[in-house]
C-alpha cells in the first residue's frame, strides 16, 4: 500500500494544522516537518514557506484530514505524537485535534489514550527524529526498499 498524493498532502497539512495549536512552532518542530515534508517528497522551499507562513495563513482552512485507509491515518497519530512532543510539551489543542482525527478516521479513542500514556511514559526514548512511521507507506515499488533519507 502507498500513500496517495491526496494522503500526502492530507498528511502534511494535519501535521501543520498540529503544531499550530499551541500558537508557538519551536525550532525542533521546524526540524521534523521539514523531515517529514522531505519524507512526503515535498520540495523544501515549499516546506520552509508553509512552516514561515503557517501562524498567518488565512487560507489553511481547519479540516480534519481523512486518509484513504486506517493504517495510514494511525501512522498519522505515531507521527503527530512525534511532532507534538518535539518541543516537549503536549497541549490540550494538540490532543484535541489528534483525537479529532483519530475519530474522522475511524481510530478507537481507548486506543489514542492508551497510546498517548505510553508516549507519555516513554517520550525521552521514543522523542527523536530519527524514524518517521509514514515511511512504510513509501515503499519504492522496484526495490521494495524505504527511502528515509531523501
Amino acid at each position: 500500500m502507498k500513500l496517495t498524493l491526496i494522503d500526502r498532502s492530507s498528511y502534511f497539512k494535519g501535521l501543520l494544522l498540529l503544531i499550530k495549536r499551541d500558537n508557538l512552532i519551536s525550532e525542533n518542530e521546524k526540524n521534523i516537518m521539514v523531515k517529514i515534508g522531505k519524507t512526503l517528497g515535498f520540495d523544501k522551499t515549499f516546506i520552509e514557506y508553509a512552516i514561515k507562513e503557517l501562524m498567518e495563513n488565512e487560507f489553511l482552512t481547519d479540516d480534519v484530514p481523512t486518509f484513504s485507509n486506517k493504517f495510514i491515518a494511525e501512522s498519522f497519530i505515531l507521527d503527530g505524537l512525534k511532532v507534538a512532543f518535539s518541543d516537549n510539551e503536549f497541549t490540550a489543542e494538540e490532543l484535541e485535534h489528534l483525537s479529532k482525527i483519530a475519530k474522522q478516521n475511524g481510530i478507537d479513542k481507548e486506543w489514542l489514550m492508551l497510546l498517548i500514556s505510553k508516549y507519555i511514559k516513554h517520550s525521552q526514548d521514543l522523542n527523536t527524529n530519527d524514524f518517521l512511521f509514514v515511511t512504510k507507506y513509501l515503499k519504492d515499488e522496484k526495490s521494495e526498499t524505504v527511502d528515509i533519507k531523501s
